[in-house]
């Protein structure tokens, strides 16, 4: 096989495998100055790549929070069950180059029975 054809083919490869992965990972987010939001759970979508919650604030907007995914969720205890749709919360994310939807969250807590997750903002 000629270097012309071997490389044409790695390059092909090297462009299928890097776009599914570039497409699913969320735009840039300001990591290092955050938001909290207190509201309701409306919906929790306990999926890859990311778990996705949406809560509405006390004022009725509604808010899209971006978690881990699954399993980096359940390493930390987290299940499906952890979270419940009415569940008040209070959510700490970085926002979306200044946009207030979708936040990536960094910190959670229920303040009805004091559970909590947290990660340290990352790239600060």
């Amino acid at each position: 096989m000629s270097r012309a054809i071997a490389a044409s083919i790695l390059a092909l490869v090297i462009v299928g495998v890097a776009s599914p992965a570039a497409a699913h990972h969320p735009p840039r987010f300001e990591r290092c100055k955050s938001v909290a939001i207190a509201g309701q759970i409306e919906s929790v979508s306990w999926g890859n790549p990311h778990v996705v919650l949406s809560i509405e604030s006390d004022d009725g907007t509604v808010y899209q929070a971006q978690w881990l995914n699954v399993q980096q969720l359940g390493r930390s205890g987290i299940q499906s069950d952890t979270l419940s749709i009415g569940d008040q919360v209070v959510i700490t994310a970085g926002t979306r180059d200044g946009d207030s939807a979708p936040l990536l969250m960094s910190a959670i807590r229920r303040p009805s029975d004091g559970w909590q997750w947290s990660q340290a903002p990352q790239g600060c």
